[in-house]
């Protein structure tokens, strides 16, 4: 393939595809598609195509802040009821894995052929890898993947967390589909993104025939910043508590990593701070000293309060906007090896890195003893994102790619 040089100022018009219009900015997904698409709409003209409302809250900021909202009447997504366990089990006769057919509708994809046939877009982003099957027979438009996770990852992760034999059975098939889906669906695009290095390999290994770039998560170092009033007994997590990784990583923490910290640390207290928590959730705040705040308009006050913020992820993929926030905020951060993946980060430098309860409670407990420690991690991880995680940053990087996708020939 040869490239042309390309004016990297000049107006692009792109179209997203997405499962929603992401607002209000509450889970880690939502504030990066958000944040870089506020980027690439001071360089481009951005239209947005999702399941949603036009009477919705998100439709309606999406409007006033310039973007072209279109929204498809959405699927029935509750993962409860005779329903839902009736399209699993449909699922295991489907070649594609639930996590593409539960939100794949004709409805949508009529949709999104009109938009085509009716306007001229100079690329089309698809801002979640399992919607790449609305663009399988879409021609005439180039095409990008962003993949937030490298989603056969995070299945493999369950099928070694999950106990239940049944269970297991289940999402190791669903795994396997997974995985053929994304060796087959990058070869449908003419670019694609991804959040770490290791991500982006992954992709290439595919044999896809252009270069994936990396567009790392971010953070808006302005707004995350301020002061602190610190509770020096009080750790944090925070994370979307409707994504199954951090529903394990807050029963991680709470079973196997707390009980070990109050054997020298009897008043630790836990604040556990994300949307929608499920049940068995909400359930862990009956222990003492446990608070579960569920949906928070903000969470800085929370992170800013604790002495140590600390992400026991054992599933996932990506890399962790909660740990960039953290880190903005000066906090001293306790992460596992897969709760930093992905982020350029450094082990005793500007964050603790620790994989068994034992050496997590360990770091915590080093931390919570030791304020000059956490001080000196905190303003090595808040030098971190000012120089490389900014959204300004990450947006013209992104922008760049854009372009170069449109001008490399096929």
């Amino acid at each position: 393939m040869g490239n042309i040089v390309t004016d990297k100022n000049q107006t692009q018009r792109l179209l997203f595809i997405d499962e929603e219009f992401p607002f209000p900015l509450n889970s880690g997904k939502r504030l990066r598609t958000y944040n870089l698409l506020v980027e690439l709409a001071r360089r481009n003209e951005v239209s947005f195509l999702a399941y949603g409302r036009d009477d919705s809250e998100s439709y309606r900021h999406f409007k006033a802040a310039g973007f072209n909202p279109i929204a498809v009447s959405p699927p029935d997504l509750r993962q409860h009821g005779l329903l839902f366990y009736l399209r699993l089990l449909a699922n295991l006769l489907s070649p594609y894995p639930f996590i593409v057919t539960r939100h794949y509708t004709a409805r949508f994809q009529r949709k999104l052929q009109v938009i085509l046939d009716q306007n001229k877009y100079d690329a089309l982003l698809i801002e979640w890898s399992p919607y790449a099957r609305f663009i399988k027979h879409i021609d005439g438009v180039r095409k990008i993947i962003v993949a937030h996770n490298i989603e056969s990852n995070i299945w493999r992760r369950y099928e070694r967390q999950e106990t239940n034999l049944l269970r297991r059975l289940y999402i190791s098939l669903q795994r396997a589909k997974v995985e053929r889906f994304e060796a087959a669906c990058f070869h449908w695009a003419d670019g694609a993104t991804a959040v770490s290095e290791v991500e982006a390999e992954t992709i290439a290994d595919f044999g896809v025939p252009y270069q994936v770039a990396v567009i790392e998560n971010g953070v808006d170092t302005e707004y995350f910043s301020g002061e602190d009033t610190i509770d020096n007994d009080n750790i944090v997590f925070s994370g979307a508590m409707d994504w199954r990784p951090n529903q394990d990583a807050a029963e991680f923490l709470m079973r196997e990593i707390l009980p070990l910290i109050r054997k020298t640390h009897p008043n630790v207290t836990v604040t556990i701070v994300g949307r929608k928590p499920p049940s068995q959730i909400q359930d862990l705040a009956t222990a003492t000293g446990v608070e579960v705040t569920g949906t928070v308009d903000d969470v800085r006050p929370f992170v800013r309060r604790a002495a140590v913020f600390v992400v026991p992820l054992r599933i996932g993929g990506g890399s962790r906007l909660k740990i960039l926030e953290a880190m903005s905020l000066g906090k001293a951060v306790v992460s596992t090896t897969v709760g930093a993946e992905g982020l350029r980060v450094t082990d005793q430098e500007n964050i603790l890195l620790a994989d068994s309860p034992d050496a997590i409670a360990s770091a915590v407990r080093k931390c919570l003893d030791d304020l000059s420690l956490r001080q000196r991690l905190g303003a090595a991880g808040r030098a971190l994102v000012e120089q490389e995680y900014r959204w300004s940053i990450l947006g013209q990087k992104y922008h760049e790619y854009i372009c170069k996708t449109l001008v490399t020939k096929k």
